[in-house]
């Protein structure tokens, strides 16, 4: 397992990906609602990682945490030039693949899973398992700011994923 994950290590400590995500987190210092820093991502990490084993997915865990840590760095992006998050995020996304050891499938894959994180797809396809995985990291439960959110009410998370 330990060797599987060494294929994220360059993007984890790729100069262009680390600065895009202090700055989007500087941008949300501020914000009071959901935030989309490291501690978001690796939470949508894990629980996509769960989700697939729960679901005996055929995705390599290392393929599930790449396409959790780029799912939200187009947000930069959005914050800066108002591209949408998803197009924007495949887009910078794939520069950062690049510079890695996927195979030109496994990118396809994450890319894919990337563009499609906000509404969901097929069932067992990763942009599915990425998108239940980001929306059970909330906690809309226990949010400080959940009687001004604008998340319709159907869409908050108020349990604990299992």
């Amino acid at each position: 397992m330990i060797q599987q994950m060494e294929r994220i290590q360059p993007l984890l400590h790729d100069p262009e990906y680390r600065d895009s995500i202090r700055a989007m987190e500087e941008l949300e210092r501020d914000r009071i609602y959901c935030k989309h820093g490291l501690a978001h991502i690796l939470d949508v990490a894990r629980i996509a990682a769960l989700l697939a084993a729960d679901r005996r997915a055929a995705y390599p865990r290392d393929v599930i945490y790449a396409a959790a840590l780029l799912h939200d760095i187009g947000r930069l992006k959005q914050y800066t030039t108002g591209e949408p998050h998803a197009e924007a995020g495949a887009h910078m996304a794939r520069a950062l693949l690049q510079r890695t050891t996927f195979t030109e499938q496994e990118q396809a894959q994450i890319l894919e899973a990337i563009r499609h994180h906000q509404a969901g797809a097929s069932p067992d396809s990763l942009a599915q398992i990425i998108y239940e995985a980001d929306e059970a990291s909330r906690m809309c439960f226990a949010c400080p700011a959940q009687d001004t959110c604008y998340w319709p009410a159907q869409r908050r998370n108020d349990t604990v994923l299992l």
